[in-house]
């Protein structure tokens, strides 16, 4: 694979979708940090921080038991074609087996949704799919919020609990600082958008910049992108 990768990992396959020439030089010249990654770090640093850490035997258990319960970055390992995907999905809701609902934040003052997001969690779909789950009930939510509510308790019940209210069914909504895009997960569209993808991790296809200059105007590899 390109780069000498074992896998390629969902995150960087979504990020081709925003620009495939800033994935490539991201590789080559190593990752610059920036006030909005930082500020998105801390927020999902803030998911996770009243999680609690089982071995994945016990993870197993309770996937497949008879309470839902919530995976919180779950290592997710598949084989699409002849690449490797490799991911943790921020949170996943399972229940007795069947994977219900993957989650997505992003922190943003734009609400509007981009196609790499739902790249990202379209793969997540593909790789339970590959793994061995059953995906006819999976729908995924990206949920775009507020940085300042810095991915908070309340932010995540009331994700929740909007879901739950408005059952599933594909929507949008608006909560307090956020709004939440419920899809269904669909193969065909993520593998339509996989197979692109994967393209240049098996170097049948180069890195092209993005026609959109404002992309490039904010980007940090902008003296360096050829």
């Amino acid at each position: 694979m390109r780069f000498d990768r074992l896998f390629a990992i969902a995150s960087d396959v979504a990020s081709q979708f925003y620009c495939l020439k800033k994935v490539e030089m991201q590789y080559i010249h190593g990752k610059v940090e920036t006030e909005a990654k930082n500020i998105s770090t801390e927020a999902h640093e803030k998911l996770t921080e009243d999680s609690v850490k089982v071995k994945r035997a016990e993870l197993w258990l309770k996937i497949n038991g008879d309470k839902p319960v919530f995976a919180l970055e779950m290592f997710l390992l598949a084989k699409y074609g002849d690449v490797l995907l490799a991911g943790k999905p921020e949170s996943a809701l399972f229940a007795r087996g069947y994977p219900l609902t993957v989650f997505e934040y992003k922190f943003s003052r734009s609400s509007v949704v981009y196609p790499s997001y739902h790249v990202q969690v379209q793969t997540c779909g593909i790789q339970l799919e590959n793994m061995g789950f059953d995906t006819s009930r999976l729908f995924y939510a990206i949920v775009v919020a507020d940085p300042k509510t810095k991915g908070s308790r309340e932010l995540r019940q009331n994700v929740v609990h909007t879901l739950i209210r408005n059952g599933p069914k594909e929507a949008v909504h608006s909560i307090n600082d956020a709004k939440i895009y419920y899809n269904k997960f669909n193969r065909e569209i993520a593998e339509k958008d996989l197979t692109w993808a994967t393209e240049f991790w098996n170097k049948y296809r180069e890195a092209q910049p993005t026609n959109n200059q404002n992309k490039c105007s904010r980007c940090e590899y902008q003296t360096k992108c050829e």
